[in-house]
């Protein structure tokens, strides 16, 4: 086939090319076993009726059904979720919230196709290159759909991300890593690779260790695989699936596999009581014993660790409360608390996202009472990369006295981000300062509004928009 018919791929199509990714390796292939799931997936409006027709629980009516359908919901994103994740979503609220579809999430479709120009970041279809660190889909479902996903556009093919050929991959990381060796290119070692999509557990454990397995070999040292399949069917971490991963280890003892857990809310791991808490035992709150398993078996390999991270979402997880309880509680069950994001600018995040100022607030409330090791980062996963952000100086009205457009800003108070992650190593660390805007939902609401930016690339235009302040009210004094 000529390469040109090549160009165009849609979502999904690249060659798996099994057959080579296996060969010479009957005798491993033959250790990992598969297990036939029944996750029972309910996708879609017209399967959801027939859900609810044969008893199922009760998410929906027949009545928000017909809204859903008179909205055009599933253009944007049909619903989707397992049995067993709808019957939590029967007994909690913020559950029910998180894959709920909603008629309004059609009202305003204002946002990013493609969040943070990702395109911009991909050398090879299916592969985002930013850090040290890259990004590989792998497959386009996963078990359930979060209505904020930010991946939505890669799993309805609305994009041209591709999923990921793992021999090209290998082959770029090869060559790429050849060339940082070699002082021909400002990016690091690709050191650590993440397996995301969808959701890789989705994929059978001969699918995925294709991926782990190819990565491996290439030279990767960490392979993190991003999934929220221990929250939507803890039942998929079995026994076949741990004895991949020994197997892994086996052949690759000095590879760390960090599974990025997605926790949204602490209904999916605690036991709700029904009052808008969690019921409590002997010794605290009761676990939901499937995940507290699937955990704990994870957790018993010295060579896996587990990190949550997860957005935080109007009417899902909105409550220092929860987000409290979220990082005390996992940190013994001895998952490590990672990120909370702000919902990031997809098609129709206004239907989901707190204002920027609001989130931050929730956030910063519920590091109270939290130890060193239960804290979390609050952050914008951004164009220019991950921006936590450090602070909200409320402002003050006698900053006026200083006159000016300054004197304005000052007086508003400031927003204050720092470039955690960077694609650009001499911008690591620098910040970005802001006017306020309690109305911005990301960064694009503090565009005309900041007053240094450590985005740029030299003194001049990182302090250019301060100085465009200065400069009238010097003027003015004069």
């Amino acid at each position: 086939m000529p390469p040109a018919t090549l160009v165009n791929r849609v979502a999904g199509s690249r060659p798996r090319k099994k057959a080579l990714s296996r060969k010479n390796m009957d005798n491993v292939y033959a250790r990992i076993a598969e297990t036939r799931f029944r996750r029972h997936v309910v996708h879609d409006i017209e399967r959801y009726r027939r859900y609810l027709e044969a008893g199922g629980a009760a998410v929906y009516s027949q009545a928000e059904l017909d809204a859903l359908a008179a909205a055009g919901v599933s253009d944007r994103l049909p619903p989707r979720a397992t049995g067993y994740y709808l019957e939590l979503a029967r007994r909690s609220e913020a559950v029910r919230n998180l894959i709920k579809a909603r008629p309004e999430e059609t009202e305003d479709l204002s946002g990013e196709a493609d969040p943070s120009n990702q395109l911009k970041y991909s050398p090879v279809p299916g592969l985002l290159h930013k850090y040290e660190l890259v990004l590989l889909y792998v497959v386009r479902a996963c078990s359930s759909w979060c209505r904020y996903c930010y991946r939505s556009d890669f799993l309805t093919g609305k994009t041209e991300k591709d999923t990921a050929s793992i021999h090209e991959i290998a082959d770029y990381i090869r060559g790429h890593n050849a060339k940082a060796e070699a002082g021909e290119t400002d990016k690091p070692r690709v050191r650590e690779a993440l397996l995301s999509g969808g959701d890789p557990m989705v994929l059978s454990n001969r699918n995925l260790f294709d991926y782990m397995n190819g990565l491996a070999e290439a030279g990767v040292e960490v392979i993190r695989i991003g999934t929220k399949e221990i929250a939507f069917y803890p039942k998929r971490f079995d026994q076949n699936f741990l004895d991949m991963l020994d197997l892994f280890h086996e052949l690759h003892p000095d590879v760390l596999v960090s599974f990025m857990v997605h926790f949204t809310h602490p209904d999916e791991f605690l036991v709700p009581d029904g009052q808008g808490g969690w019921e409590k035992g002997a010794t605290g709150y009761r676990r939901n014993p499937l995940v507290r398993k699937a955990i704990r078996d994870l957790r018993s390999r010295p060579f896996v660790t587990l990190e949550n991270q997860t957005p935080i979402i109007d009417g899902v997880n909105d409550s220092a409360r929860a987000l409290r309880v979220m990082q005390q509680e996992l940190k013994k069950l001895g998952v490590n608390n990672h990120y909370f994001f702000q919902c990031r600018e997809i098609e129709g995040h206004r239907a989901f996202a707190l204002p920027v100022e609001t989130a931050w607030a929730i956030h910063n409330e519920s590091q109270a009472n939290l130890s060193g090791i239960e804290r979390s980062r609050f952050a914008l996963s951004t164009e220019a990369g991950k921006m936590e952000m450090v602070s909200v100086i409320e402002g003050h009205r006698s900053a006026r006295a200083i006159g000016g457009p300054l004197g304005e800003a000052l007086a508003e108070g400031l927003a204050v981000f720092k470039l955690h992650r960077s694609p650009h190593s001499d911008r690591q660390g620098d910040l970005v300062i802001a006017r306020r805007n309690p109305d911005a939902l990301w960064i694009t609401g503090y565009e005309d509004r900041i007053l240094y930016d450590g985005r740029k690339d030299t003194p001049d235009g990182k302090f250019a928009p301060l100085l465009s302040l200065i400069e009238p009210s010097r003027i003015a004094a004069e």
